[in-house]
């Protein structure tokens, strides 16, 4: 999923360097009121680089672990985080940095930071994350951070899965909901034509310029998620959707093939 520090909208030296100089008081207030991805994408940067060791700043993170307060983030071009996908608030390009953590809420910020300073993992903040998931969550770190024996979270491992980031059951409704028509979809692809190829609309004959539709990354993670070794045209954007409608629930991960298989 291929992503640099030069994908992020409004990212500037000036940003970062302003950053770097914050008080980790400052950087909690910044956490809550931060609007941009590039805002949010400094916080733990900064933190990382100048208060990893502060437990007492690491205490005051988790103490917004139960701050659900939702901003609507702005300059996300290739921010991923599969359920914002699925409910339109993030456009999927194709390819991007994924975050399990949901970055739209004061909470799942703050557990991304305490995430990256301390290296670990006691759960993530999701779009359902419940008041009682939060509760326990903060609870947790703050057992941690007082010497405690803590257990830690283990992700679901997609044994054999080509791309580890793609293979949750989230990232796979987030694909085929990214494929259904989308007039910011058709914007960015417009303008990757114009920009990059001088053409004003997509040819019909495939090339290089077809990677400037999502779409051409997306129906080929899902080819690659379900086993799919040669290109079916037959599968498009509704077909993909009626048969996660029909088969959502009987998605099995096959360990030895690497790919979702639908229980009969």
């Amino acid at each position: 999923m291929s992503w640099s520090q030069q994908n992020i909208e409004n990212y500037t030296k000036e940003m970062y360097d302003e950053a770097q100089n914050l008080s980790t008081t400052q950087l909690l207030n910044k956490n809550v009121k931060d609007q941009y991805w590039s805002e949010v994408f400094l916080t733990p940067n900064a933190s990382i680089n100048h208060h990893s060791k502060d437990k007492e700043y690491l205490k005051s993170l988790s103490d917004q672990l139960t701050d659900k307060t939702e901003t609507k983030l702005k300059g996300t071009s290739r921010l991923i985080i599969w359920d914002r996908i699925s409910n339109h608030d993030l456009l999927f390009e194709g390819k991007g940095l994924v975050f399990e953590n949901d970055l739209f809420t004061v909470a799942g910020r703050a557990n991304q930071i305490l995430q990256s300073l301390s290296g670990k993992n006691f759960g993530y903040v999701t779009m359902n994350s419940s008041v009682k998931d939060l509760e326990s969550l903060k609870s947790k770190w703050l057992d941690y951070l007082n010497n405690k024996s803590v257990e830690e979270f283990k992700s679901p491992e997609f044994k054999n899965s080509k791309i580890a980031e793609i293979s949750s059951l989230s990232a796979v409704k987030a694909l085929i909901f990214s494929l259904q028509p989308n007039s910011q979809k058709e914007e960015i692809t417009k303008k990757c034509l114009s920009k990059i190829y001088n053409l004003s609309e997509m040819p019909k004959e495939k090339g290089p310029h077809s990677l400037c539709n999502p779409d051409t990354y997306t129906f080929g993670y899902l080819a690659m998620l379900f086993g799919d070794e040669k290109a079916n045209n037959s599968k498009d954007a509704m077909w993909w959707l009626e048969f996660w409608n029909k088969n959502e629930k009987k998605l099995i991960w096959n360990s030895d093939k690497g790919i979702y298989e639908a229980q009969q």
